[in-house]
This record gives structure tokens, C-alpha cells and sequence, in this order.
């Protein structure tokens, strides 16, 4: 009875299950029901497997799991540089790996790890320096076209760049050339990495950036660096559709003119968490006439000066002005009746 349901509307109905809270649970339990469920469920289960872990068995699963897929070629790959690779290892019903679509490096970093923490700090396994490399390189070399990359670092102790630095070599481009969505929320001391990615990712549509600000002297220069490189990434896409910015307090000089490489492109313009205290203009953004959503979202310091470019703008096609939880002024007020009248 269930194959009457097409296999393109069935995977259609999982996909919106699996973005729903406990989403991922409830396809587990679709797995079950019959083969023709669990082939159509499986691919979904593990488009994006390393932002789903909670404890050291699920980690070690995950490369368990991904070891197995393995082919022969690439076992051997592994073993010559000193990597041990199970001998019997059952062959696993799919080839799990082929179905990643999006990568939570983060997550895949945390899954080559041994959670035996000691005093908070994670501990590397022995061959964690080169079966991250390896392993990057065997997933450039399936042909996944991947289709987001989650980059995030702050939240744990210790020198990342390595890690980081690992992504954009060169051998690995074929894996994150094609991505059309990063979200972007790490310190990488070495300034080398943004450019580098720029330079490999260039079809992105949708780009999520966490801005950062340091205190300390030596911390705001590597921020006032890594905000001339955002403007580049910004600057380097062929046709950016959404993007969003949270924590821009700073930098607006650097950014914001990187603003009119996406003029014609630019669909969804979002600020998260921002304060305009140092921001002189948004004029850039009257410029971008496809604009279909503007949104600010827990933002302050938005004045009349900041925001009056935008008042007389051309937006023909615009369809919402948001200011959730941010701060306006009677003028903004009038402005968005205005707007709402129309539409």
C-alpha cells in the first residue's frame, strides 16, 4: 500500500518531518515500517550526520559507520598513511557516505575525537592529525556536491587553525566548491583561510556570518582583518540571494560597500543582534530594487539618519520589513504603515 505513494512525494513528506522538533526521531520510526519507507528515509536521515551527536557512542559510530563504506581503493589510502582500518568490517545496506549533503565541520572534527575529557579540555586520538586530512580527501574525491558547510569553533578550547586550515587545501576544493549555504561563526588566527575560502566558494546563494569582537588590542585587529575578508567572501559570489548578519557592531565601512557586487541578486537582507550605534548609512541597501525581505532582528541603535535612504527607496518587490524585538523611532514607525498600507 505504501509504494502507491510516489517515491519523489514520499521523500518530500520526510524532508518536511525531518525539519520539525524531534523530526530526526520520528524518521527513525518511518525506517521501521517497511523496506520501500526505510529506503526512501535513510538518504534524509544522513544528509547532515555531524550536526546530530550527544555522546561518545554516537561519535564513534558515526566514523564506524562511515569506515565501513569505505572501498578498497580508499582503505588502502588510509592504511599507507598509518591509519588502522578494520579488517571485518560488514559490508553496511547503504552507502551512507554518499548521501552527506550538508557538513557541520565541527561536528566531524568533534567525531574524530575520544570524549574522554579531562578537566574540560577534549583529547585527540593518535591519528586525529592525519585521518582529518585523509578523510576530507576521500569525501573531495566521491563527487558529493555539497550543499552547506557549518563552520563554527568558538566554543572550544585550544588552536583550531590546523583544523580549519585543512578545508580549504587545495585537494579538498571539489568537496566545498559547489556549496550554496555556509554559516559562518569561528576565529581562525590564521589569515590565510578567509581569502582561501573565498576564493574556492563562489556559488554560494544564502550566507550566514556571526561577527566577532575582541576586547583586547591584538584580538579587534584580527576582527577589523576578518571584516575585510567577509566583504571579499561577500564580494566574490556570483549571485548571493540571502544574506545575514548577527553581532555587527562594528566594521560597517568594511562591509557594507561589498553590499553592491549583490545588488541585482540580493532577495533577503537580515541583521541579528546588531547595534547601528556606529553605522552612518544604510544606503547601500536601497540599491538592491529585487530586495523581497528586510529584516532586523533584535537590533538597536537604528535611527532616522541610518535608515532614511530607505524610506523613499524603490523596493517594487518587497514584501516584508521586519523589526522584531529592535528598537524605532516614530519616524520607522510611520514608515512601516506606510509599507503595510501598500502591501
Amino acid at each position: 500500500m505504501s509504494e502507491l505513494i510516489s517515491p519523489e512525494i514520499l521523500s518530500e513528506i520526510f524532508k518536511f518531518l525531518y525539519t520539525k522538533e524531534e523530526g530526526k526521531i520520528n524518521l527513525f520510526n518511518c525506517v521501521l515500517v517497511n523496506r520501500y519507507w526505510c529506503r526512501t528515509t535513510i538518504p534524509i536521515l544522513w544528509l547532515d550526520p555531524f550536526s546530530f551527536f550527544d555522546n561518545k557512542m554516537s561519535l564513534d559510530g558515526l566514523i564506524s559507520t562511515y569506515m565501513a563504506c569505505l572501498t578498497n581503493k580508499e582503505r588502502r589510502s588510509l592504511e599507507k598513511q598509518g591509519i588502522e582500518v578494520p579488517k571485518k568490517v560488514k559490508s553496511p545496506s547503504f552507502d551512507y557516505i554518499s548521501f552527506l549533503k550538508n557538513l557541520n565541520y565541527d561536528g566531524l572534527i568533534s567525531s574524530l575525537f575520544h570524549l574522554g575529557c579531562n578537566d574540560g579540555v577534549y583529547k585527540k586520538n593518535d591519528s586525529f592529525g592525519i585521518m582529518l586530512p585523509a578523510l576530507l580527501e576521500i569525501l573531495a574525491n566521491r563527487d558529493l556536491a555539497l550543499q552547506s558547510l557549518e563552520l563554527k569553533n568558538h566554543d572550544r578550547r585550544g588552536d583550531w587553525d590546523r583544523e580549519f586550515m585543512h578545508l580549504v587545501d587545495r585537494k579538498i576544493r571539489p568537496l566545498i566548491k559547489p556549496v550554496k549555504k555556509i554559516y559562518l561563526d569561528c576565529n581562525v588566527l590564521d589569515a590565510r583561510f578567509l581569502p582561501l575560502l573565498s576564493g574556492q566558494c563562489q556559488r554560494v546563494r544564502h550566507l550566514y556570518i556571526v561577527m566577532h569582537v575582541e576586547k583586547s588590542k591584538k584580538g579587534s585587529i584580527i576582527c577589523e582583518r576578518d571584516a575585510t575578508y567577509y566583504a571579499e567572501l561577500i564580494e566574490k559570489q556570483k549571485s548571493l540571494e540571502i544574506l545575514a548578519i548577527e553581532k555587527f557592531t562594528k566594521y560597517f565601512k568594511n562591509i557594507l560597500p561589498s553590499f553592491k557586487t549583490q545588488i541585482q541578486s540580493l532577495r533577503v537582507i537580515e541583521f541579528i543582534n546588531s547595534n547601528f550605534k556606529e553605522c552612518e548609512s544604510l544606503e547601500v541597501i536601497a540599491s538592491c530594487e529585487n530586495l523581497e525581505r528586510l529584516i532586523f532582528r533584535g537590533c538597536n541603535n537604528l535611527s532616522t539618519k541610518i535608515l532614511r535612504p530607505l524610506f523613499n527607496a524603490n523596493f517594487s518587490k518587497l514584501k516584508e520589513i521586519s523589526f522584531e524585538s529592535s528598537e524605532r523611532n516614530e519616524e520607522i514607525e510611520i514608515w512601516l504603515q506606510k509599507f503595510n498600507v501598500i502591501h
